[in-house]
């Protein structure tokens, strides 16, 4: 029997050869390497897993990604290796260019198709459906999402479900599902009571293709040639924010892809998602980065085990979703993850999601995608279901207004799992296994109230509504604002005679004649709470005009606000040119930026992407001294950060916006 092993192994291990055997040649072309190692008891997975991307661990070898950086770190193991052919590189992929072709959903969208789809479900269903532009890839492409709500303008109090899939490129099962889900959705509404109760009780949010760059490599024609990494050869899945490993993980900047969403989780209170992938056929559930368990791993593993259930049931295989444990498992239990998505969610985003892979090959044949619909519809239903069980209801304070509050389930919440109530409607949603809990809300200024007995049963709701006391009701007073000219600068002063829940308070100023574009200058902290006279300073030493005019802007901790009156001074000076930080910062399609020229000179200003390509010109053209407010319409730009500069003479400042639609 040792002797059978040994001529095994040798005969397993002949297929390898030393990494060294690639070269910079084999990356321009390619741009990542897709190989498999012999699993043995010298390779520490976890240790790997920080240098290239882990695809997925198996009985006796391991599946691994690397780009061309990446593979000159593993080369140092000396670990001998097989490389395979590219998951993406399939030929004869069916492509479908017209919208009337992929409804038959047995082919691939090209580029150009799959956008126009989107945008025509918006079209066809407008009452339903919107579609958001999250952001732009490294190369240009739409970073898109379909919304789909029965009164889809209005923030109702609801929670936000979200699927996303395909953000490894290469794996683009799930991208014709989503799209075939969003179709399923928006045309059985009203006449399907499952797609009903969904879409009049949920805001979902579903975006087909994570990383269409990756997914496009060839070109916007073909899915062959497919990548797992974007543009720059970076795994998006390991590009993340993490628990354990901070910030970037990976060593890489933040890609656009990445920072797309992360800018929508941080501004929109998701309550549950799902992303998807390929190469394997399991629901993997959280942490991916740690060995320690979710403190709702009992909930999270009756979620994945329904899913994987309902696909078995739907599935006239064996084998379907059937490996791992009955279909799921632990992220770290199968290989270490840092820098996931997945995690990213859970912890810094206080969404509850999982990473669902739905076919062991990547790049399925046009012809299977049907099945696998089939396999998946009813699970997909489902999964976006479970966002209506648990315990929900509304925050608000005495007089009925919304709160963002903190929900603490006592005695069981820990590593971020809590969840907050929506800042719009108050609307929270607590997804938990069954049973009684103690349920803690909490928000600044207001007296933390906790419910004993909350009981919760799987497949249902329950009820509880809050109203939240404020700790203090007395408001911050402000008895005096003035100003004085002191050697070119400003000195303002101001004192209050109470304070309650007070963060402290911007220092605005603008232009005298100006009616509205003010400019954050400075912040002085408040004191919090008191019943005394505080007096506070702060002195502006580069003042705009011989008049300028302030104000201040009072910031509690729960973030509302109040303005003092306006005041002008006399600076007793003149400066060059000045460009105003544009206003409103963020903004939606228009903002106004005020600019001060001091005498006749031609002023060119232009915007710029965060990757530094021009994308509008503001102004170009001779003006004589004077003040001009300048309205800049971003309506043909994705969401995003720019930058607007400006070149006069000698004079030349940037400045950083943000447009979020």
């Amino acid at each position: 029997m040792k002797n059978f092993f040994l001529l095994t192994l040798f005969l397993f291990s002949s297929q390898f050869t030393l990494a060294q055997k690639l070269d910079e040649a084999y990356f321009a072309k390619n741009g990542e390497v897709y190989f498999r190692m012999y699993k043995s008891p010298k390779i520490v997975i976890n240790n790997l897993s920080k240098i290239i991307s882990i695809d997925n661990v198996t009985k006796d070898s391991i599946y691994a990604y690397a780009n061309e950086k990446e593979f000159y770190l593993f080369q140092q193991f000396d670990i001998p290796i097989q490389v395979l052919k590219h998951p993406g590189d399939v030929e004869n992929v069916k492509m479908s260019s017209s919208i009337e072709g992929i409804m038959e959903w047995d082919s691939y969208p090209t580029y150009d198709a799959y956008v126009a789809m989107m945008y025509q479900f918006q079209t066809n269903y407008p009452a339903l459906c919107r579609i958001v532009d999250a952001g732009t890839t490294v190369q240009g492409r739409k970073i898109l999402f379909a919304v789909i709500s029965d009164n889809i303008n209005q923030r109702e109090e609801e929670p936000r479900a979200q699927y996303s899939s395909t953000m490894h490129g290469d794996e683009t099962t799930g991208y014709v599902l989503m799209l075939r889900l969003i179709d399923y959705l928006l045309s059985n509404y009203g006449t399907d009571t499952k797609v009903t109760n969904l879409v009049n009780n949920l805001e979902i949010w579903i975006n087909p293709n994570a990383n269409p760059d990756g997914t496009y490599r060839s070109g916007n024609s073909t899915v062959t040639g497919a990548r797992r990494g974007n543009a720059n050869n970076i795994d998006i899945n390991r590009n993340f924010p993490d628990p354990k490993a901070g910030l970037h993980p990976d060593g890489y900047a933040w890609q656009p892809e990445t920072i797309a969403m992360m800018n929508l989780a941080q501004t929109y209170n998701f309550v549950i998602s799902a992303n998807f992938h390929g190469g394997t056929e399991v629901v993997n559930y959280p942490w991916d980065t740690w060995y320690a368990r979710h403190p709702d791993d009992n909930w999270f593993q009756f979620i994945s085990h329904l899913y994987a259930d309902t696909a078995q049931g739907n599935s006239p295989s064996t084998s379907y979703m059937r490996s791992y444990n009955d279909g799921i498992t632990n992220g770290y239990d199968w290989y270490m993850v840092e820098g996931g998505r997945q995690d990213y969610m859970n912890y810094f985003a206080n969404c509850k999601e999982v990473c669902i892979e739905i076919s062991n090959t990547k790049l399925v044949a046009g012809s299977s995608l049907p099945t696998y619909w089939n396999y998946n519809k009813q699970s997909l239903l489902n999964y976006l279901e479970n966002t209506l069980h648990g315990f929900r209801g509304v925050v608000t304070d005495v007089n009925g207004n919304p709160i963002k509050a903190k929900v603490t389930v006592s005695n069981h919440d820990a590593q971020n799992s809590h969840v907050y109530s929506d800042s719009v409607t108050g609307n929270y949603h607590r997804m938990i296994y069954a049973g009684n809990y103690s349920a803690s809300f909490s928000a600044d200024s207001f007296i933390t109230q906790t419910f004993t007995n909350v009981s919760v049963s799987n497949f249902s709701t329950t009820e509880l509504n809050v109203q939240l006391q404020p700790t203090n009701p007395i408001p911050v007073e402000l008895i005096s604002f003035k100003g004085i000219n002191v050697d070119n600068s400003v000195e303002l002063s101001w004192t209050t005679a109470t304070e309650t829940n007070n963060k402290g308070f911007e220092i605005e100023r603008a232009f005298a004649d100006s009616e509205s574009n003010w400019e954050n200058i400075g912040f002085v902290n408040g004191v919090g709470t008191s019943t005394s006279n505080k007096e506070y300073r702060f002195i502006d030493d580069t003042p705009l005009l011989l008049t300028s005019k302030y104000r201040l802007k009072q910031i509690d901790f729960d973030g509302t606000f109040s303005y003092s009156k306006e005041i002008q001074i006399n600076t007793g000076q003149e400066l060059d040119f000045h460009l105003s930080q544009n206003y409103p910062n963020p903004f939606n399609m228009e903002t106004v930026i005020v600019l001060y020229v001091p005498k006749e000179r031609n002023v060119q200003i232009k915007v710029y992407n965060s990757l530094g390509a021009e994308v509008a010109e503001i102004l170009n053209e001779v003006k004589r001294a004077g003040i001009y407010e300048l309205k800049f319409d971003g309506s043909e730009l994705s969401s995003g950060i720019y930058f607007y500069k400006i070149n006069a003479g000698n004079f030349s400042s940037i400045k950083k916006m943000i447009l979020m639609k």
